[in-house]
């Protein structure tokens, strides 16, 4: 177990240099030692995610993670979530959110923002709208609270005028 630690903290120097396919070869050495350490796996499905574009090999990997952690590495539901959303799977996206959401530890707002995410997609623009609020309250980093800005601003510019007046009157669901 050891040695897989130490392998994995060159993984995470290897991203940190942007020498992903280092972080790739070290990774897959990891999972040959010890096939089931989650956190390898959720590595390899961000790097088919966001870099192979290998939406199949990403989601079976993020699976994986998530059941070999059993909810001990709340950033697998996030990046999950994110995969999920991203290539229109929103009910099982749901359900990867709600899972996470129990887990100690997690970034909550992320999660919400997520949910949000999905109602725009689903054209509930009042609840896309409530979820980037409830986000927006939860969260500290500065940078994130600008992004939700952006996404409060953008939903509610596709809302026709009775949405907009429920949400200024707070009738909302």
């Amino acid at each position: 177990m050891y040695e897989v630690e130490n392998l994995f903290l060159e993984v995470t120097k290897a991203i940190d240099e942007h020498n992903l396919s280092s972080a790739k070869e070290i990774l897959d050495e990891i999972l040959m030692i010890d096939p089931g350490y989650g956190r390898a796996h959720n590595h390899l499905g961000w790097i088919y995610e966001t870099k192979i574009k290998d939406f199949e090999k990403a989601k079976m990997h993020y699976e994986l993670a998530i059941k070999f952690c059993k909810g001990s590495y709340p950033i697998v539901y996030i990046n999950f979530g994110y995969l999920l959303i991203e290539y229109g799977s929103y009910s099982e996206a749901e359900k990867i959110i709600e899972e996470g959401l129990k887990i100690n530890g997690i970034d909550r707002s992320t999660l919400i923002y997520q949910k949000g995410k999905i109602a725009e997609h689903n054209l509930d623009f009042i609840s896309a709208y409530r979820f980037y609020r409830q986000s927006f309250e939860s969260n500290f980093n500065h940078e994130f609270q600008k992004l939700i800005s952006n996404e409060i601003f953008r939903v509610k510019s596709k809302m026709n005028r009775w949405q907009k007046i429920r949400i200024k009157l707070k009738l909302l669901p």
